[in-house]
């Protein structure tokens, strides 16, 4: 239960920071991932934007620690509700309008939310140690393929919507997530400062540092080119999915044996994963408006 909470607590902050920097894209020059220099001027030297990441990474630290001490397949849907739910309440109160769909994202992930902390009600089984070359070579591979995909579908000046690089951005962060389960294992084993020897000699660092240098820079593309809540759900379920499925099995955690309890956690998953389904049928209108944000922004300073 307590890694529940500090999974809801991460996400919370993250979603603060997120909300930064999208308020601070909107307002920017366009971005591009085959402009890379570019990209980072823009971002590093937009205050307001390194003030949101600073809030979004320590969210992601929260992250890092409550998967130290819950299983991933209870901690990831439970951070990635989280952030949906807080972006969508965030849009509301910053007066913009949500599709029906948005709304009825809003009702299933605190059903979502409670089928996870219900089915680690007969405790739960919290993996530590990865299997360490899978996780090199499964880290690599996704990060490699994300990298492959964007490059192929969105070069030549061809077009690639929002949804579908936030779905490339996902795999990218879930890549680091994987990361942060182990260095949250070693913080569960030996504690903040017995974990810093092992975690320099182990791939978890530097593994985390490629998979979010590629993540940030495909989700941040995305972001600029519609609003949270379209882009950050696809992200998070595309990152949720690869890192349940690929850190369950990598960390030799267990899912529970008693047939309610996997029921329940089983269902909780699968909710949170029926936001792609509420929230892409907006996704053009949404591109739409942010490019009339940005346009409007550009005009401004002129």
């Amino acid at each position: 239960m307590i890694g529940l909470l500090v999974a809801l607590l991460s996400a919370l902050v993250y979603t603060a920071g997120l909300t930064v920097e999208q308020r601070a894209l909107h307002g920017a020059e366009s971005i591009s991932v085959h402009r890379p220099l570019h990209l980072a001027r823009v971002l590093l030297t937009n205050p307001r934007w390194v003030s949101g990441c600073a809030f979004a990474a320590l969210g992601s630290v929260g992250l890092v620690v409550s998967l130290g001490l819950a299983p991933v397949s209870v901690v990831q849907p439970a951070f990635a509700a989280g952030v949906a739910c807080g972006i969508l309440v965030l849009t509301l109160a910053l007066g913009e309008r949500l599709t029906r769909g948005e709304y009825v994202a809003l009702g299933v992930m605190p059903v979502a939310l409670g089928l996870l902390s219900l089915s680690t009600a007969g405790g739960a089984e919290t993996g530590t140690t990865a299997h360490t070359p899978g996780l090199v070579l499964v880290s690599l591979a996704t990060v490699a393929v994300c990298l492959a995909v964007v490059g192929l579908a969105g070069g030549r000046g061809r077009y690639m919507s929002a949804a579908a690089m936030g779905v490339a951005a996902g795999f990218a962060q879930g890549s680091a997530g994987l990361q942060g389960k182990g260095l949250g294992g070693l913080l569960a084993d030996h504690g903040l400062w017995g974990a810093v020897v092992p975690a320099l000699l182990s791939p978890y660092p530097y593994l985390y540092a490629v998979g979010w240098a590629v993540g940030i820079v495909l989700f941040q593309t995305s972001l600029q080119r519609s609003r949270a809540s379209v882009t950050a759900p696809v992200a998070n379920v595309a990152g949720n999915v690869f890192m349940v499925v690929a850190g369950t099995a990598l960390f030799g955690e267990r899912l529970p044996e008693d047939p309610a309890m996997l029921a329940l956690r089983v269902g909780g998953f699968v909710l949170t994963l029926a936001v792609i389904a509420l929230v892409r049928g907006n996704v053009a209108q949404a591109e739409a408006e942010a490019e009339t944000r940005r346009a409007r922004a550009g005009t401004a300073l002129r």
